[in-house]
This record gives C-alpha cells, structure tokens and sequence, in this order.
C-alpha cells in the first residue's frame, strides 16, 4: 500500500506542474479496465493517472510522447510504471511492480473534438507474475 500512495503522489505532482487541460476516460485492456485522468492528449507530451479495476486494483502512471499529431488522428509512445495489487490472494506480498511501454492511436471522428476513441496496445514487464502483451480500446474526453 505504501508503494500505490508514493506513485499516486508522484503522478498527482506531476499532473499539477503540467499546469494543462484534464482528460477523463475508460480504457478496457485484455488484462484489466482502466479508468483514466490525465493531462490534455493533444499536446505534444502529455500523462495519465490510470486506476485498475476488476480482479486486481492497481495503479499506472504514464508519460506519452504524439509522435504524429493530426486534425483528427494522435499516434503516441509512451511510458508508464504500475502497481498492481492482487486482492484475490490473502497475501500481502504479491504487489506486482511493472514497466509497460504503451503505443496507441487518439481518434477524434465527431465534431466535437472533445471525444475520442483510444486504440492502444503495450507489452508489460511485471517483476512477479510474468512479462505479457495487453491490447484494448477505450474512451476519452477532455475538457476544454
């Protein structure tokens, strides 16, 4: 729990010096759903505060990088360090630390450049319980 409070407050730091618009969303990964909070997506370099739900609760936090940046269509890199904790074991020792290097694709088809659809994919290297590729698609919406 003390590792989740110390990434949490490393991630909330940085969202606030980021000093930029807020985002909301829901990414649904083969691994897990993520309800995501984040800095504005169509900057250059933007992050992303990510709860785990599900069989795990877990924490990520990502830092991407709009490798190509069009009117409708963002193609970024990113990095992310996470946290999961396994409740369904009744030890307390199975927190899984992992590096996840995400790529993935911000489509704004409406309108309303407020919302878009996510398309993203990342291998995951986890510290206990094994390296593994998630991939999903998600939700966003950032408030201007």
């Amino acid at each position: 729990m003390k590792k989740l409070l110390l990434v949490s407050l490393t991630l909330f730091t940085f969202i606030s010096l980021a000093q930029a618009q807020i985002s909301a969303g829901v990414n649904l990964q083969s691994s897990e759903t993520f309800v995501t909070i984040g800095t504005d997506p169509n900057k250059q370099i933007f992050g992303e505060a990510r709860i785990g739900t599900g069989g795990d609760i877990g924490f990520e936090a990502m830092g991407a990088y709009n490798i190509v940046q069009k009117d409708d269509v963002n193609f970024y890199l990113g990095l992310s360090l996470g946290l999961d904790d396994d409740r369904r074991n009744d030890r307390d020792d199975d927190d899984d630390i992992y590096v996840a290097i995400p790529f993935g694709l911000l489509v704004t088809p409406f309108n309303s450049k407020n919302l878009g659809l996510v398309l993203e994919a990342a291998p995951v290297l986890a510290t206990d319980h094994g390296d593994y590729f998630r991939a999903g698609f998600g939700f966003k919406y950032t408030f201007r």
